[in-house]
């Protein structure tokens, strides 16, 4: 891997700002995209916004330093033009000049950014990101175009935490206030749509910004219709009473979409769902029987057999598009023989039992029906624990489990790997439910984080991953991919690795 510098690396991607391909929209262009939404809406604050289908109107309506590149996930300039560190502690950022607000809230300046980041750190706010924060220790704005952040430490990813999703939306003081509280029903941003309105029970309704910074998209009109049943919403499609389906999630109905000619629109691998093995459970407390588990359920068959659009087998807790990730790890092939001979060693040669939570509402999966079989046949009882949803998510985060599944979606790798690997984030409190706790993992995590050579810093993850990995607190069993289909008509989607569409690069093709 070529070294290059911190500052090098900044004004390499400032000299590839964000320029999408596409044909600005003309003046007089009313084109209207219908598309499906998924749930009731929950409201588009960036400091509570909780929920994909939330963060995808949200991604649309404001913006960050920072945002993502759709189809790679790297991180691209948004408000921000260029940015500065040396040392990973103080950045300095260049926004550009001329963003301007929705509904005549004025031009961003560095104190709306200043604004907005101490509005999350605000316990009055009580947000749950105001933690991808709260190593700021100092925010400068020596002109309206500059923003200077000191951390409290050195933080190799902090442009993840600036970029356009929960705490990095740029919000402004005037709107806020003028919100009077209901600022999840009012979002002002900079982004390419503003909300103009809004049936809870119905739609949602995004127009055209006609001032957004990188031009009017081509798009005048988004009407997101609030359609939960996936089989309803694949008919809605059919018929041509949506253009786009948002997140299509049962595997017939793709099957149905795809043959009948729909754009399938897809991100693969965008997560990875995990086996969470709490090892206060006295049999998994042996790192053999986690090994044997692993070796005994054949996670390729079951993806293939089951959803072999919607997930495929993985071998790692990091999804293999991230820069940080290293297929130097050790893996744990089907191997039946191989597990019962760990369980003899561990003492466990006339089998085992443990409880699995789930959810009563989603019952025995297809999946856990597999797992449960794959594993009976080296000697393993696989219970399924059922309870109601409010109980499962207060359970799972409390670490109230013999074994549970997790899937985290991520873009920023310190999200995946401090969340569930060290131990200032241990269940009940945070979502290490494994209760994992290495030393060496942990200074690997730190050290890695602050590093700012960036071989030296794979380096430091590779030998993270290639430890976790041994140990297993956590075993992958498959990694998710999210798609919306569409009309052959509608062109440009590309749901990125948070499972958001920038309807900014979307158009719809006319003959």
């Amino acid at each position: 891997m070529p070294k290059i510098t911190r500052r090098q690396f900044s004004a390499s991607l400032a000299a590839t700002a964000f320029l999408p391909s596409i044909v600005r929209a003309a003046s007089g262009d009313h084109k209207t995209l219908n598309i499906r939404f998924y749930d009731d809406p929950a409201g588009f604050d960036p400091a509570n916004i909780f929920r994909i289908e939330n963060e995808n109107i949200a991604f649309n309506i404001f913006s960050g330093l920072t945002s993502y590149d759709s189809q790679t996930g790297a991180i691209i300039p948004d408000v921000a033009e260029s940015w500065v560190t040396e040392d990973n502690i103080t950045w300095e950022f260049k926004l550009r000049e001329g963003v301007m607000f929705h509904k005549g809230y004025g031009e961003v300046t560095a104190q709306d950014v200043i604004y907005s980041f101490e509005r999350i750190l605000d316990p009055a706010t009580a947000s749950p990101y105001a933690s991808q924060l709260a190593g700021i220790t100092r925010m400068e704005a020596p002109d309206p175009y500059t923003l200077v952040i000191e951390l409290d430490a050195p933080n190799g990813n902090f442009l993840h935490s600036v970029a356009n999703y929960h705490q990095g939306q740029i919000v402004s003081k005037r709107a806020i206030e003028d919100a009077d509280g209901q600022v999840r029903w009012n979002p002002v941003g900079t982004g390419p749509y503003y909300l103009d309105h809004i049936d809870v029970n119905s739609e949602i309704i995004l127009k055209r910004h006609e001032d957004y910074f990188r031009g009017p998209a081509p798009i005048e009109t988004l009407h997101f219709r609030i359609i939960k049943d996936e089989s309803t919403a694949t008919i809605a499609l059919r018929n041509g009473e949506v253009d786009l389906v948002m997140r299509s999630n049962r595997e017939e109905n793709l099957q149905i979409l795809e043959a009948a000619g729909f754009r399938m629109n897809v991100a693969e691998n965008y997560a990875v769902a995990l086996k969470v093995m709490n090892l206060d459970f006295e049999p998994f407390a042996d790192a053999r029987v986690r090994h044997a588990i692993a070796h005994a359920i054949d996670y390729e068959a079951i993806c293939n057999a089951i959803s072999p659009s919607l997930t495929q087998p993985t071998a790692s807790i990091m999804p293999d598009w991230m820069s940080i990730y290293s297929d130097n790890i050790p893996k744990y092939p089907y191997d039946p023989e191989r597990a019962r001979a760990l369980l003899a060693e561990a003492g466990y040669g006339n089998g085992l039992s443990f409880r699995h939570l789930g959810t009563s509402a989603q019952g025995v999966t297809e999946l856990q029906q597999f797992e449960i079989d794959f594993l009976s046949q080296v000697g393993i009882t696989m219970t399924m624990e059922l309870v109601d949803t409010p109980t499962f998510n207060q359970r799972r985060n409390a670490g109230e489990f013999d074994m549970a599944t997790r899937l985290l979606p991520a873009i920023n790798p310190d999200m995946i790997l401090f969340n569930y690997l060290h131990p200032d984030n241990k269940a009940p409190g945070g979502l290490n439910g494994a209760r994992y706790d290495n030393p060496e993992v942990t200074g690997l995590l730190e050290a890695a984080r602050a590093e700012v050579d960036p071989d030296t810093a794979f380096e430091l993850y590779e030998r993270l991953q290639q430890i976790v990995m041994a140990e297993l607190p956590y075993l992958p069993s498959y990694a998710n991919n999210v798609y919306w289909p569409g009309k052959p008509t509608v062109t440009g989607v590309q749901p990125n690795y948070l499972a958001q569409v920038n309807f900014f690069e979307v158009d719809i093709a006319t003959s």
